[in-house]
């Protein structure tokens, strides 16, 4: 995980500090969801009008909504980390924290992009390995998918989607759970079997092949069946 760990004033830039990416402490009872966003944009060059053209920004606003919302509700210990490889500046990684959020202006599908939107504006001039506030609860780093995942292999269990995994049914969750999606584009096999390396457990939510937001809720039930945190 990352924590930003304060530089020097030379790192200022339109009164928005630039922070380094650390390894953060662990950090007990939280649920984190990674989506990898392969054709997601990761500059704020994309219109709130056409989604569907930015990489189907549509489908990264339905996985935060599953993901933070519940029932007119926002979930306590989520976090949110979507890595955007698109165009034009890859890599992006943007995070949301539920217990820190500020207003996020709704939760449809346009608000959502455009606190998408905002946190890769913030984050346009920054260098590998570094992080900026963008709002409330909402964070941006210069960050690859392999950087991200490497941290959460470090920490203890994490699963990854698999078709043929371990049913949801059947597993016995940590109770920090950390699940890496994929968005509508199916992960790379050779990320997959690189997660497989760093110990990710294979998870299967069903038969049917099903959208990343619907695999989070799914997994949000089970967690909450489980009793977990």
């Amino acid at each position: 995980m990352v924590v930003g760990v304060l530089r020097f004033n030379s790192d200022l830039y339109n009164n928005t500090l630039i922070t380094e990416l650390k390894e953060l402490p662990y950090l007990p009872f939280m649920r984190d969801f990674i989506l990898r966003a392969r054709k997601g944009p990761s500059s704020p060059d994309f219109s709130l009008d056409e989604l569907g053209r930015a990489g189907h920004m549509e489908i990264v606003a339905h996985c935060i909504t599953n993901a933070l919302f519940y029932s007119l509700n926002i979930r306590t210990g989520v976090r949110v980390h979507i890595v955007f490889d698109g165009p034009a500046a890859p890599p992006k990684t943007v995070r949301i924290e539920s217990d820190s959020l500020g207003s996020l202006g709704g939760f449809d599908e346009r608000a959502l992009a455009g606190v998408i939107k905002q946190a890769l504006q913030a984050g346009l001039h920054l260098s590998l390995e570094e992080e900026v506030q963008a709002l409330d609860g909402v964070y941006v780093a210069k960050r690859s998918f392999e950087s991200l995942v490497r941290d959460f292999s470090a920490r203890g269990a994490f699963y990854t989607m698999q078709k043929r995994g371990t049913d949801i049914r059947d597993l016995e969750f940590a109770e920090d759970a950390a699940v890496v999606f994929s968005d509508h584009l199916s992960m790379p096999k050779k990320a997959d079997r690189f997660l497989i390396r760093l110990g990710a457990e294979p998870l299967s939510v069903g038969p049917k092949m099903l959208f990343a937001s619907q695999c989070i809720a799914l997994v949000h039930n089970e967690l909450d069946r489980q009793g977990l945190a």
